[in-house]
């Protein structure tokens, strides 16, 4: 037998054969919608075939190895053929043409000649790519993997309230800019902040509030600040703790949560530099990201809006969860788990 190279077992090999019919339809040269998987480690006589496919009234029987070949699977392989036979014969099989498939990382042009004696077609394919595949794949089926965590330079979400307040009353953004004296690009990223948070909706250049846009306004003080205050504070966390991968706001204001609650197991509480690493890592943005005022700022401003929503708070420059920031979490891996039994 040749010498064992690849980390990868054929457990694992067989489960994403399994999970991702993409791959082997690909394989099987056919169309998804007309492979059905027979059973897989089915015992036999003569041992246990790893798969066995119905397609286009033909059994495929897979044999997997993770190994590069060596010349005993064709003697496995084909007392693996007679016992189906035989079974079609005691019509315990459904019956169809048996094609006999062995694939393996490597094999030799030798091997390949062995393989056409029995008419067994040897197929080679790589571990890495098929776990890269089954991953991609997986991810593009999975939405919330896509959402991609992205800053606008608002520091905290007290700072949309006027300008939702103004929105409100009918005025526009350049309007808005003059009484507020800003410049219209920190409007649009307010603006920007506000439609990740359900808040507004654009239709072409036409900006305005949505129904939870209303009602967030109708929760402000007469009196214009910078702060929300406890009604504003309330639908706004519960927005974001049900809705955890609406946007990319959402989706990383409860990545911060949850980095907290990680880091807890090892040290508690959480200081800023421990956090920054790790937060930055668990979203994704270790490379855009990259210099160190990017990482920095990233990480006040999404701690910022965790801790103006009540989900953590700060304590000198470190980081402990509330009760708010706890359910969250637990929500956010209820949903992350519905979300996964979907896709599968």
């Amino acid at each position: 037998m040749a010498k064992f190279k690849y980390s990868i077992s054929e457990k694992i090999l067989e489960d994403i054969l399994c999970a991702d019919k993409s791959l082997i339809s690909e394989i099987l040269s056919a169309n998804i919608s007309d492979i059905s998987l027979i059973s897989r480690q089915r015992n036999l006589r003569s041992g246990k075939l790893d798969l066995l496919y119905l397609c286009n009234n033909k059994i495929y029987l897979i044999e997997l190895k993770a190994v590069p070949f060596y010349t005993e699977i064709i003697e496995q392989i084909n007392n693996y053929y007679n016992d189906l036979i035989e079974l079609q014969t005691q019509n315990k099989l459904i019956y169809g043409e048996i094609i006999k498939i062995i694939m393996v990382p490597e094999f030799d042009n030798k091997h390949l000649k062995n393989c056409e004696e029995y008419n067994i077609k040897i197929i080679t394919f790589s571990p890495s790519d098929f776990l890269n595949r089954y991953y991609q794949n997986f991810k593009e089926q999975s939405q919330f993997l896509k959402i991609q965590s992205a800053d606008y330079g608002v520091v905290r979400i007290g700072l949309i309230k006027n300008t939702l307040s103004y929105l409100a009353q009918g005025l526009n953004l350049i309007e808005i800019s003059k009484i507020e004296e800003k410049s219209i690009i920190t409007i649009n990223h307010r603006i920007a902040v506000a439609q990740q948070l359900d808040l507004v909706s654009k239709n072409k250049k036409n900006v305005f509030l949505t129904d939870f846009g209303n009602s967030f306004v109708e929760l402000s003080n007469e009196i214009l600040d910078e702060r929300l205050n406890e009604n504003q504070i309330d639908i706004l966390s519960n927005f974001i703790k049900e809705n955890p991968f609406y946007s990319s706001i959402t989706y990383t204001v409860i990545s911060i949560i949850e980095c907290v609650f990680v880091l807890s197991k090892s040290i508690y509480p959480i200081p800023f530099e421990n956090l920054k690493d790790y937060f930055i890592k668990s979203v994704g943005k270790s490379d855009t990201w990259n210099k160190e005022q990017a990482r920095k700022t990233a990480t006040i401003i999404f701690s910022n809006y965790a801790v103006e929503l009540g989900f953590l708070v700060r304590v000198d420059n470190q980081f402990y969860l509330t009760p708010l920031g706890t359910q969250a979490v637990l929500l956010l891996q209820l949903n992350r788990s519905i979300k996964l039994i979907q896709t599968k």
